[in-house]
């Protein structure tokens, strides 16, 4: 795909990983809205790439509902949308306050579920489209101290890889992102002496040298790149690539299993 010139929507963009992405779809070409909570720091990020922005919460549904009809008021089409927006939480499961496990489940998991089926009559409509899932190495493997977190994003992943077939012969890509940790608030949040019970863990796998640790930049490259190149993957850092693997073969196993079977295109 050819990014000059194509419409962009990119949740979750007012900082970090959404912000850097704003940044260089911007600067390979695109016209760039980004949706967040933060009226501030939307228009900072809109402003810096000459961009549209969106003030939307994503975790209440009245938002999510609305969400693309705004964009497409906005834009006129949307090329590529990057279901970017996620929280976490840190403490045991059994702690967790019932109101952050419901604003997780709706922001990580419901959420891009909703605007993926929001968008995907408009792009098949148009016979073109992308749709990247920013998804987690926690979702193919346990980190303690990240169980909802870690539940929403191998939902995300299994629920791309079956549309992946529902979409087969069809002119819609697909590609999750699955990083380790990213040099984020997000992780500064996570990383330190304050949550004990995620940090029992986190120094276990940093003994083990299972946290390198990645730069915003570097998976900005690889994500756009992915969607350059309609790749079904983005995966960092590499030493993760036998877990996702192994957490993938038993779709691949399907995959095969489906190989000449003709779904009917009921949105035609």
């Amino acid at each position: 795909m050819d990014l000059d010139g194509k419409h962009v929507v990119i949740t979750g963009g007012s900082a970090g990983i959404g912000a850097g992405l704003a940044h260089e779809f911007a600067e390979r070409g695109a016209r760039v809205l980004v949706a967040a909570r933060s009226e501030a720091k939307l228009r900072e990020v809109a402003d810096r790439i000459v961009g549209d922005h969106i003030v939307a919460d994503l975790s209440a549904p009245e938002d999510v509902d609305a969400f693309i009809p705004r964009c497409l008021e906005m834009l006129g089409h949307i090329d590529i949308l990057v279901n970017n927006a996620g929280v976490e939480t840190s403490t045991s499961f059994a702690t967790t306050d019932r109101a952050d496990v419901r604003t997780l489940a709706r922001l990580n998991f419901e959420a891009p579920l909703m605007l993926t089926r929001d968008v995907l009559p408009h792009m098949l409509e148009r016979g073109t489209g992308h749709i990247v899932q920013m998804s987690s190495v926690a979702g193919a493997i346990p980190f303690p101290g990240l169980a909802a977190y870690s539940g929403s994003k191998a939902g995300l992943t299994n629920f791309t890889e079956t549309l992946r077939l529902e979409l087969k012969a069809t002119p819609i890509g697909l590609t999750v992102v699955s990083p380790g940790p990213v040099l984020t608030e997000m992780w500064e949040r996570l990383d330190n002496d304050d949550k004990p019970f995620a940090a029992a863990g986190l120094k276990r796998f940093r003994r083990l040298g299972f946290l390198p640790k990645l730069s915003v930049d570097k998976l900005v490259d690889a994500t756009i790149d992915g969607v350059e190149r309609d790749r079904r993957f983005v995966r960092l850092p590499r030493r993760y690539g036998g877990y996702h693997v192994l957490n993938n073969a038993p779709r691949r196993i399907v995959e095969g299993a489906l190989i000449g079977v003709k779904f009917p295109h009921d949105w035609e």
